[in-house]
């Protein structure tokens, strides 16, 4: 616990250190928030503060509930030296009826009874002596003892408000200032409980050759406090944290026509990246934001493919059943392709149009890891329905160290045009592995793949054969 608390408080210093540093610019009031994609947050908040000369003991409410205390930083701004923190405390125990109550145990509270049928209650004025479950235990003016379930209890009054209760949680500082007057301060601290994610959207073209590819950003905000009209970053990489974090919910809508918005700006940031809003926005506690944060990129090129993957692993995993041709689709994250951009990790979902009505139609999804630009994405989306494999195992002759087996694999094409399939044979890492006897020809991909090309007509049923031996 002791190494999560400082390694918190290092990380807050760096990002509060950066956002202190640099060129100096106009001093106003305001927030702005750096959120990370494994759910934690860094909040920088400038606001104007009174003080008087000498000790000061200052509130400043409005903090997130999942505020991680310890990595608090302070600066005065418009004076840099005039304030300093000599103590701090975070209040967070919240005005509820069970707090109030227990902090007026032997103390005189009034309590209004409710009557049933001609009954109209009564009030009866005592000295709480405790508030368990659902019943408060009262010494009336006359010193009996009242038991009173809160089923039946119609009103409580209370003289005042503790001074140890906050109606919001509070950062509490007993400050020191040279001066009297109003400075801009700014505090900066880190939060749990906000997260991003970025989530895709692909409408494949009619003649699936082609994808219209946009991106968008969603922020969901739980960590107990409204950051209104904030500058907001986002940091994609895999920073390393001294915690476990839970998976992130990904939601996302898909947008047909492009809007006339600033969106992020995306740059290297040390070994992450940074992409920072061009205009300030609002995200409420306990909301889901979601932002477009790249351009739309139209008529990316892309490559549609039939794979069925087979190998030992394959072969027994459903009783002898074979695998499922699966779709994938391939294109290039490059500025050719109006892309070339770092692309944060996050779901794909693919779309396509019926042209009986030009509704878009849901056709699968994948999720992608952060991809850097020039790099292959690859979309795995489902199963074809009408391309059936079957495999068979002809002949298997075993030995100490060899084992020599001859497949069949037979592709039914259901469809009514010709189509390329691509069968993966996996061999384990441990072995030495080679082709004989081969139908078709294939391409050793890896050291664990051999890939073969397989053309079929339409409507129409081809075989592939192949000898694979295996040593080790």
């Amino acid at each position: 616990m002791k190494r999560q608390m400082i390694f918190s408080a290092i990380i807050c210093v760096a990002v509060c250190s950066a956002g202190f540093a640099g060129p100096k610019k106009r001093l106003e009031a305001g927030v702005a928030l750096t959120v990370y994609n494994d759910n934690f947050g860094v909040v920088r908040e400038s606001r104007q503060m009174s003080f008087e000369k000498g000790l000061n003991t200052v509130k400043f409410t409005d903090v997130a509930s999942a505020i991680d205390p310890t990595t608090v930083n302070f600066r005065c701004l418009s004076s840099p030296g005039a304030v300093s923190i000599l103590e701090q405390n975070y209040e967070y125990d919240l005005v509820n009826t069970n707090s109030l109550l227990k902090r007026y145990i032997d103390k005189n509270v009034t309590v209004v009874v409710k009557g049933s049928g001609a009954d109209v209650g009564r009030e009866l004025t005592g000295v709480l002596l405790a508030a368990i479950g659902g019943d408060l235990i009262l010494k009336s003016e006359t010193q009996d003892i009242e038991i009173i379930g809160r089923a039946g209890v119609e009103e409580i009054t209370l003289k005042e408000l503790p001074e140890d209760l906050v109606t919001k949680p509070t950062l509490v500082w007993l400050a020191s200032a040279k001066n009297k007057g109003r400075q801009l301060c700014q505090v900066a601290y880190t939060t749990a409980q906000i997260n991003w994610n970025a989530d895709y959207s692909a409408l494949l073209s009619a003649d699936e050759r082609k994808i219209d590819f946009t991106g968008w950003v969603t922020i969901d905000n739980k960590s107990g406090a409204s950051y209104k009209d904030a500058t907001i970053k986002l940091i994609a990489g895999d920073v390393r944290r001294i915690t476990e974090q839970p998976p992130a919910r990904a939601r996302m809508y898909l947008a047909e026509e492009a809007v006339d918005k600033v969106a992020f700006e995306e740059k290297a940031f040390m070994e992450y990246h940074l992409y920072t809003l061009g205009r300030k926005s609002t995200i409420n506690n306990n909301q889901v934001k979601q932002i477009e944060f790249i351009t739309p990129a139209l008529g990316v090129p892309v490559k549609k493919l039939y794979i069925y993957e087979r190998g030992r692993q394959y072969i027994y995993r459903r009783g002898g059943q074979s695998e499922k041709v699966q779709i994938k689709l391939e294109f290039e994250n490059t500025t050719q392709n109006k892309l070339g951009i770092a692309l944060p990790k996050g779901k794909v979902r693919v779309f396509k149009k019926d042209p009986a009505d030009d509704s878009l139609e849901f056709v699968g999804e994948d999720q992608i890891d952060h991809t850097a630009r020039k790099e292959k994405l690859s979309l795995y989306i489902g199963n074809a329905f009408d391309i059936v494999p079957e495999h068979t195992l002809v002949d298997s002759k075993r030995s100490r160290r060899k084992v020599v087996e001859k497949h069949k694999v037979e592709l039914r094409n259901r469809k009514d045009q010709a189509v390329m399939v691509f069968v993966d044979e996996k061999f384990p890492a441990w072995v030495n592995w080679w082709i004989e006897g081969e139908t078709h020809k294939y391409l050793k991909r890896d050291a664990y793949t051999a890939r073969f090309e397989v053309k079929i007509a339409a409507d129409s049923t081809e075989t592939l054969q192949y000898t694979a031996t295996q040593t080790w």
